[in-house]
């Protein structure tokens, strides 16, 4: 007998663009380590220097489309009127939740963000 759901079953037809794949790993990440509800401010903070953008526009993408992606597979939970999101059941593997994101289309396997922050060395004029 299997453990797995019937949603995990569904054949996912849709795909996610890049931008929002790394939006949407880099904010499911952060989640991972806070121990509190984060803010929209917090996680566009945390994500637009990874993606090298403005937090201004990584706030709107993931207000308008990523968290609410994340929270309709159930892989988050997201109030959007306060703004506030977290992992869906902390008590739960974190691959549990990216399982379900996967499952549902809202992020992809394939190739997940490198999670470290890259930074160039300063130029050194002789």
């Amino acid at each position: 007998m299997s453990n797995t759901s019937p949603r995990s079953s569904l054949l996912v037809t849709t795909s996610v663009s890049r931008a929002s794949d790394k939006r949407r790993w880099y904010a499911l990440r952060y989640l991972r380590e806070c121990t509190y509800p984060a803010t929209v401010t917090e996680l566009s903070e945390h994500v637009a220097p990874r993606l090298g953008t403005t937090p201004e526009d990584v706030e709107r993408a993931l207000r308008d489309d990523d968290l609410p992606a994340l929270a309709e597979c159930d892989a988050i939970k997201y109030d959007p009127r306060s703004g506030l999101a977290c992992l869906a059941d902390e008590r739960e593997p974190f691959a549990e939740h990216a399982r379900r994101a996967i499952t549902a289309g809202a992020i992809s396997h394939l190739k997940p963000p490198n999670h470290k922050l890259t930074r160039t060395a300063p130029s050194i004029d002789v």
